[in-house]
């Protein structure tokens, strides 16, 4: 059985689109969700709409928190940017994102969009320290998490913690056994906001009977989705970064 494991969609729906095509055609049959559905880019229903269906199983990020309590952010634009989000969902569809726990489990893989600890400070797991803290919190052997809007593999062998290099092919490919001899930390990447310098839409591709990973970046029409972002109060520069690939926030 092969998953894709989607996080940070952030309502982009042409990214969304193109990932599902691409998962499709390698055979996945289902989706895990790291959170953050909404948020930032101008399609908030329809990603639900297309993903929903998809998700084996799904966690909330800190933007389904900040939907429901807007104290999460603080910040009087992205207070906007949800108040803007809650307008274009359904009743039915808050009420799902209502329903998202923290952290959830398939197929012994944790699942969940950012530190353990979350959601009281939402930290983002980037370098080996952060990961080995995550390491000593909880025991599964692999583990997927989101929230850095960039794709990351730290593996653990007893008590040394490694970061793994992440290239890309031409294909848009890395693969990689995940050997039972190590704990893993994944990161897939963000498939409607990266911050890595590349725009195309990231996403995972797993298969627990063979325990291999494939990491993946898609293109899909990024000008498009930079033209709806003014739908959620956003000012300009977040198109610009989404097209570069980089963030709006310069985190």
């Amino acid at each position: 059985m092969i998953v894709a494991v989607l996080s940070d969609i952030h309502a982009n729906l042409e990214a969304l689109q193109a990932v599902v095509g691409d998962m499709r055609a390698h055979s996945a049959e289902g989706a895990l969700g790291l959170g953050d559905y909404i948020g930032f880019n101008g399609n908030p229903s329809e990603c639900l709409r297309l993903v929903r269906p998809l998700l084996l199983a799904a966690v909330r990020g800190n933007h389904e928190a900040a939907l429901l309590n807007r104290r999460v952010f603080g910040v009087p634009i992205y207070m906007e940017m949800m108040d803007r989000t809650q307008d274009m969902l359904s009743a039915a569809q808050v009420d799902w994102i209502r329903s998202l726990p923290n952290h959830a489990e398939w197929r012994g893989c944790l699942l969940g969009h950012a530190t353990p600890e979350a959601p009281k400070r939402w930290g983002r797991i980037a370098n080996i320290n952060e990961a080995a803290k995550v390491f000593a919190a909880v025991r599964a052997g692999i583990s997927f998490f989101g929230h850095t809007h960039r794709a990351g593999i730290f593996r653990m062998d007893g008590t040394r913690v490694e970061k793994i290099e992440v290239v890309y092919g031409e294909s848009g490919d890395f693969a990689l056994h995940l050997s039972s001899r190590y704990r893993w930390l994944i990161n897939p990447g963000s498939v409607g906001q990266p911050r890595d310098g590349d725009w195309r839409a990231a996403y995972a591709l797993y298969c627990p009977e063979t325990r291999l990973l494939h990491l993946r970046r898609v293109t899909y029409d990024v000008r498009e989705a930079g033209h709806k972002i003014a739908r959620t109060g956003l000012p300009e520069s977040f198109a610009d970064a989404l097209m570069h690939g980089t963030s709006p926030t310069g985190d």
